[in-house]
């Protein structure tokens, strides 16, 4: 049957044929009663004429239509009529990705366009649907460029019609298909992320890997040949790049990342770095950036990491901190720079040959002029054993590859925060907060709580108006709040249940106990009164003295409003963490009651930053 502009399909009325491939042909068309436009995809007649492809179509279909995913294209309708067989799907009407090559895309902005897609992927994956055949031309763009995934499932129809394989005609498209796909050979998810993959060197290139006279020749390529260099990247850190692209390209599946999510994470801190970045990354190593002032010490952060381009990359994203980065390539040269200059912060690889990570930090801390340096490991290790393993060998934190820069920055920023803190005090303060991270460690589920908590007070106080000595004491009367803990029994800091009346009495004892251990110190005057009153309630019936209102320091009642929020929203022995949506509720609901209604307006106002300041 022919379709023309005015012909009806069902409810759609054919506006006009918008394209035409090897498997199906487009039109516009026009819903009446929606008065919404679509894309009526058309299949060849058998799929309408023959039972087996009508079943099969109907099946594939209605998998289709189920998927519900912002970047995937909608299936409206799907349908057979008069011999016809057709889909109604989202009318896009910004073109494809294939329109936008032929000459690179900044690594950018690709990474920006694959980020959606490997997350529709990922989705499409996790519902037992699988591509096929992943190229520029399926990935369509709205008019302001957000990406969508289309033609899911329509290979696999293609793929077992007998009549279109006897013709000749390749099923996917060969310049983007997985080896086992051009073997024949059964396909997963990694095929579609080999697919995914060819579309990222070729965004990045302006050129697909494989190219051949004939279709047979590409196949052969993928099946055969090596990825080609990049010759279009330029720099130390094009390397990372190829090495994420040649893991994502690898002949075996069992080879390539096991999610698109995460091979895009691996090419995402390529992205980092500005020309201006790379050009101070490139700079010589130990070349400390120039001071801000006369008097004011910078601070150095160690990077410590046997390969070059993981250490290249982590330097460029610092460049936006105020800070001097040195690099060392294994334990051995590590220990040697601390040895030489103690540095303020460092990041530390896990697997590096000879000397591991675990046996770096086991020697920093042990040394005492090292103890009080926080050590943060970086690693693609990443299970609960791992991370209980790098805490065990004194780690401060730990982050997983490949970071998120975002993440790298806050944790640094806050870090070497906590060190200057570490640097102001007295030996016996440090003790005493050296007390302080040990009852985090006796409470496993409050993993950097208190430093959370403290950051998320300093941000508070800093959109109050608080000058710099101000902050200084809130930070730390924040970071000390809980050091009272260390004298309630594990047994009850760690009970799975609710606490009885004594058990609850025996808690509530805490803030004095912290009292009583910062009192001797001179240096801790200015904090005792958050220690002792963050636990007041505004309505005055909190403890340890029932104050309310104004009564209770400001210090206090913010570090109050802080530690509820992270205590809410993180597991404890007893219960899950609460949703971010539950846990504002219940801050909206006690506002004026528990705590400073003013001050739950103001950190529920500056959520979003807080949590990036907090990031963990």
């Amino acid at each position: 049957m022919s379709l023309g502009p005015g012909v009806p399909l069902g409810p759609y009325l054919i506006v006009e044929r918008i394209g035409r491939g090897g498997m199906a042909t487009v039109y516009k068309a026009y819903h009446s009663a929606l008065d919404r436009y679509v894309a009526i995809k058309v299949l060849p007649e058998f799929f309408a004429e023959e039972e087996e492809y009508r079943e099969r179509f109907q099946q594939e279909a209605l998998s289709v239509a189920r998927l519900r995913h912002p970047n995937i294209l909608t299936v409206y309708d799907f349908g057979q009529e008069r011999g016809i067989a057709y889909l109604a799907l989202e009318l896009i009407s910004g073109g494809t990705l294939a329109d936008r090559l032929g000459t690179r895309i900044e690594i950018h902005e690709t990474v920006a366009l694959l980020k959606p897609i490997a997350d529709a992927l990922d989705y499409a994956h996790t519902n037992g649907v699988l591509h096929r055949d992943i190229k520029p031309s399926n990935i369509l763009l709205h008019r302001e460029g957000t990406p969508v995934l289309a033609d899911f499932g329509l290979a696999k129809l293609a793929a077992s019609v007998r009549r279109l394989t006897a013709s000749g005609i390749v099923m996917g498209t060969p310049e983007y298909m997985s080896p086992e796909q051009a073997a024949g050979d059964p396909i997963g998810p990694p095929s579609d992320i080999y697919s995914f993959a060819i579309v990222a060197y070729e965004m990045l290139t302006g050129r697909v890997p494989f190219e051949a006279e004939t279709p047979a020749a590409v196949l052969l390529s993928h099946l055969n040949n090596s990825m080609p260099a990049m010759h279009e990247l330029r720099g130390e850190l094009s390397r990372h790049v190829e090495d994420a692209l040649r893991r994502a390209l690898a002949k075996s599946p069992s080879e390539r990342f096991e999610t698109a999510s995460e091979f895009v994470a691996a090419l995402t801190p390529a992205a980092w770095p500005t020309a201006g970045q790379i050009e101070q990354a490139m700079a010589p190593v130990g070349s400390p950036r120039p001071p801000s002032g006369p008097t004011r010490k910078v601070p150095s952060v160690l990077v410590v990491d046997d390969g070059v381009a993981n250490r290249e990359l982590i330097e460029a994203c610092l460049a936006g901190i105020e800070c001097e980065v040195r690099l060392a390539e294994d334990g051995p040269s590590a220990l040697a720079a601390i040895e030489t200059r103690a540095p303020d912060l460092v990041l530390l690889d896990v697997q590096m040959p000879g000397m591991n990570g675990h046996e770096v930090c086991r020697r920093i801390k042990a040394d005492p002029n090292g103890r009080l340096i926080p050590v943060v490991m970086i690693t693609a290790l990443n299970s609960v054993t791992d991370r209980v393993t790098a805490l065990d060998s004194g780690a401060d934190d730990f982050m997983s590859k490949p970071v998120e820069r975002v993440e790298l920055v806050a944790r640094v920023k806050s870090s070497l925060r906590l060190k200057a803190v570490y640097d102001k005090l007295d030996n016996t303060e440090q003790v005493i907060f050296a007390l302080a991270a040990a009852v985090e460690a006796k409470e496993a589920h409050t993993s950097r709580h208190v430093r959370r908590v403290a950051d998320a007070a300093r941000h508070i106080g800093s959109r109050l108006g608080m000058n710099e000595e101000e902050l200084d004491q809130l930070y730390r009367g924040a970071l000390l709040h809980d050091v009272g803990k260390i004298g309630i029994q594990d047994s009850i800091l760690a009970k799975p249940g609710p606490l009885d009346a004594q058990e609850l009495m025996k808690v509530r004892e805490h803030p004095q106990i912290g009292v009583d251990i910062v009192r001797p110190l001179r240096s801790t005057v200015d904090i005792v009164p958050t220690i002792r009153h963050h636990h007041e309630w505004f309505d005055g019936r909190g403890y340890p003295a029932g104050l309310s209102g104004q009564e209770i320091p400001m210090h206090a009642r913010i570090v109050a409003v802080c530690d509820a929020y992270d205590s809410m929203v993180s597991d404890r022995p007893y219960r899950a963490g609460r949703s971010v949506e539950d846990t504002v509720r219940i801050l909206q609901a006690g506002a004026g009651k528990q705590w400073d209604a003013d001050l739950v307006g103001l950190f529920l106002a500056e959520l979003a930053k807080i949590a990036g300041v907090t990031a963990a």
